[in-house]
């Protein structure tokens, strides 16, 4: 690495530059004395999640430090919900989760959302679809600036970022508005001016646990297989499937938390139309729970 060069996301951070070094300064300071109990469980969550959720960002090529943007989003929390209703692991609001890419199925984010279950609270739905919109925005999306007419996608992971907390309609008006073409020389709103040195400043923290006194507690590296197209003869309730799997019903939700607990059912149809279920299990449990499921009428045999 070069002298005053921090590289995150495979993107120079010019640690030269005063103004910038003392940002994420700020926001390391900020995590370690005000939030250390709160990154604490941040990196043990992402401890835990790490095998679910890497693999998912390599797959669209995204930094593996953007598993940390959900730590600050909503402290991977699938049921997190915001004052401006965006909800979930990644905090989509309903209108973009709801509004994929036309012409672009390739980072098509689109989940569905109705009475009885929302993908935004579903750890694997909500990760591929968080990747591909930012994926979308880095790679695809008609970006307009001044004296550089128009490029596909921000190709810059710092304002991809800031586009995720932001908006990319406002970074780009901010970017024209200003002649700037870096993250570090356009003011943003306040929320976002912290957001991408604080995502910085967690994954050093991360990266260097020794060297910050971070001693993490360690948690059960969460693990489970996933059946998807299920469709069921009659409704599934998180208490039979319980019985079916010798586990609880916490744990059941724990894992398909798309669900709402108040609900705390696979219903098998909606109306009378046949309902195809994604459903994680324990791992190692799938044709328990499949032969399970048949012995006792759930599918057929």
């Amino acid at each position: 690495m070069e002298r005053d060069v921090l590289t995150f996301a495979g993107e120079k951070v010019p640690l030269s530059r005063q103004d910038v070094k003392a940002r994420i300064l700020r926001e390391i300071n900020y995590l370690l004395l005000d939030r250390r109990s709160r990154v604490l469980y941040w990196l043990s969550r992402a401890d835990s999640l790490k095998r679910v959720m890497v693999p998912i960002l390599a797959e669209y090529e995204l930094p593996t430090e953007f598993i940390y943007l959900a730590a600050i989003e909503s402290s991977y929390d699938g049921r997190a919900l915001s004052s401006a209703g965006a909800f979930g692991y990644w905090q989509f609001i309903k209108s973009t989760a709801l509004c994929g890419p036309a012409g672009c199925d390739q980072y098509n984010w689109k989940m569905n959302i109705t009475r009885w279950k929302d993908d935004r609270a579903d750890l694997v739905r909500s990760t591929h679809s968080a990747a591909r919109y930012l994926t979308w925005m880095n790679r695809v999306k008609k970006i307009s600036l001044n004296g550089s007419g128009e490029r596909d996608g921000f190709k810059d992971w710092l304002l991809t970022a800031a586009a995720y907390n932001a908006g990319p309609t406002r970074v780009i008006q901010r970017l024209n508005a200003f002649g700037a073409k870096s993250y570090w020389d356009v003011p943003l709103p306040s929320e976002t001016e912290r957001y991408v040195p604080r995502l910085i400043a967690l994954s050093l923290i991360a990266a260097h646990r020794d060297f910050y006194g971070v001693k993490v507690h360690s948690r059960s590296v969460v693990a489970f297989e996933t059946l998807t197209h299920v469709r069921l003869k009659k409704d599934l309730s998180f208490a039979a499937m319980a019985r079916l799997l010798d586990t609880t019903p916490r744990e059941i939700w724990r894992l398909n938390s798309q669900i709402p607990s108040e609900q705390s059912v696979f219903p098998a149809k909606s109306g009378r139309t046949s309902i195809a279920h994604t459903i994680h299990v324990p791992k190692g449990t799938v044709k328990k729970f499949t032969d399970q499921l048949a012995a006792h009428g759930y599918t057929g045999k």
